[in-house]
């Protein structure tokens, strides 16, 4: 039985609400999807062990959507999300270490799990990791579980990367992640705060990668100033964030695509590509689209970019 075909049996008996979820997320792109569901959850299988993985990985993914649905409800209810600050973050999250481990195994498989984050799962690998440079130096902000920055190295032998994350959660899975995937001799995890990378040395990166870190933030656009500072003149970055799309931690209010866009702009960041896609389900009379947005940019060459 193919890893794939688990997930499936797994789902079906345990959590049979997410089956017609995982249903339209294998649907958007049936390849894509087989192939990164058995990249992830092999390397589940490598931390977990072949009889644990999916009960680990699955039932946080529950819990994770459906602590998501929540928020949104409320989110719909108030017209505000209901934490306004890192420090409150960091006490209902960041801080808790059996709250974060579980939060990050259930991300790690919204990537294929989530009908509308496969469509960017997919915009990631065809517009982004086939087009880096060659021996790429990448830089990535907030790795979160890795699973981004470790598809990378997978698919790119010649890439080095440096990942910078505040969660210690973060550092001990993304780095178990990485062994998992036998890549872990080309990457290395800091715990740091990204947005103290404003004192980094400028231009020493190829690429950044910054996956749903934006949102999470008191003053996004000094994430968007560590992205430019970091990247050397013509280096590209793949960033996304969430746009009126409640979490528990998330603090800044995207409402329109433009926003992001403004803000890379002022950075000296091109926009060369963007999607915005959004849940096939809502709930009911809902006043808010929630949806994820990916930007590929570049860093500006000259005064015509």
């Amino acid at each position: 039985m193919s890893r794939v075909q688990a997930l499936f049996s797994f789902v079906t008996e345990n959590h049979p609400r997410s089956l017609k979820g995982l249903e339209e997320s294998r649907a958007v792109a049936p390849e894509l999807f087989d192939e990164v569901a058995e990249k992830f959850l092999g390397w589940a299988a490598k931390v977990h062990g072949e009889t644990g993985y999916l009960p680990r990985c699955v039932d946080a993914f529950a819990i994770f959507s459906h602590d998501v649905l929540m928020s949104q409800a409320r989110y719909e209810a108030d017209g505000h999300y209901e934490n306004d600050s890192f420090a409150k973050c960091e006490e209902a999250v960041y801080g808790r270490r059996e709250v974060m481990d579980d939060y990050l195994w259930g991300v790690f498989l919204t990537n294929f799990m989530w009908a509308h984050h496969m469509d960017i799962t997919r915009f990631y690998k065809d517009r982004f990791i086939s087009k880096l440079p060659s021996a790429p130096k990448v830089v990535e902000l907030a790795p979160g579980h890795g699973g981004w920055g470790v598809w990378m190295l997978s698919e790119r032998p010649d890439a080095t990367l440096h990942g910078y994350d505040v969660s210690p959660s973060s550092i001990v899975i993304a780095s178990s992640v990485a062994e998992a995937a036998g890549v872990s001799g080309r990457v290395q995890y800091t715990r740091r705060n990204a947005l103290d990378l404003e004192s980094m040395p400028a231009g020493e990166a190829d690429a950044v990668i910054c996956s749903f870190l934006i949102e999470h933030l008191e003053e996004p656009w000094r994430l968007v100033a560590v992205i430019s500072r970091l990247l050397k003149p013509g280096g590209r970055a793949f960033l996304t964030g969430a746009l009126t799309a409640a979490q528990v931690d998330h603090i800044y209010e995207f409402r329109k695509e433009s926003e992001l866009v403004l803000l890379c702009e002022q950075h000296d960041l091109r926009v060369l590509e963007t999607i915005s896609v959004a849940p096939q389900r809502l709930l009911p009379k809902a006043r808010f689209l929630p949806r994820s947005m990916g930007l590929l940019l570049q860093r500006r060459k000259s005064d015509m970019w």
